[in-house]
């Protein structure tokens, strides 16, 4: 009884492993081939933010961080460092070989030039350290104004905000 049971089970199974293991059918291989074509028009097509987009935005970051430091809201001295990474990171993504910078790589060279200042910030921030913060933020510039240096940019040289560009964040503490 038990072996008629497995013997008619494994008939009832068979067909469905037949089944998922079959290759699609020539329909199914052309609309397949047809979604990846489209999803690559797609990906061609999709919004790319222009280096000078991104650089405001850096920039924006840049000057909310200062603030943020100087009033020692290091919570959120804490979250600008991690947007302004973000936003590197990103200016990496999207632009990795504008022609600014050729032969080299944007995607190369601003990495290597942020990273060690970015950590310095990040360290700086953490131990919530206000010199150390001035100096790693000064460094962040220098590095910065160095990158665009190298970019056949030295018109642009970034230095501290004296002013907010935006003034609707509060940048003290909460109480």
């Amino acid at each position: 009884m038990k072996k008629t049971a497995l013997t008619i089970l494994a008939l009832l199974l068979f067909p469905c492993a037949t089944v998922v293991a079959a290759a699609p059918a020539a329909g199914d291989r052309a609309e397949i081939q047809a979604l990846r074509r489209q999803l690559d028009e797609l990906k061609k097509s999709g919004y790319r933010p222009e280096l000078g987009e991104q650089m405001l935005i850096l920039q924006i970051r840049h000057a909310r961080l200062w603030f943020a430091g100087e009033a020692e809201n290091w919570n959120l001295a804490t979250y600008e460092v991690q947007e302004l990474k973000e936003a590197l990171d990103a200016v990496a993504k999207y632009n990795a070989d504008d022609a600014n910078l050729q032969p080299l790589r944007l995607a190369d060279v601003m990495p290597a030039m942020t990273r060690g200042p970015i950590a310095d910030l990040r360290k700086a921030v953490d131990s919530k350290n206000k010199a150390a913060f001035e100096k790693a933020f000064d460094g962040l510039s220098v590095a910065c104004t160095g990158c665009h240096h190298v970019a056949g940019n030295d018109m642009l040289v970034i230095q501290r905000p004296e002013t907010p560009l935006l003034d609707n964040l509060r940048v003290a503490p909460p109480r």
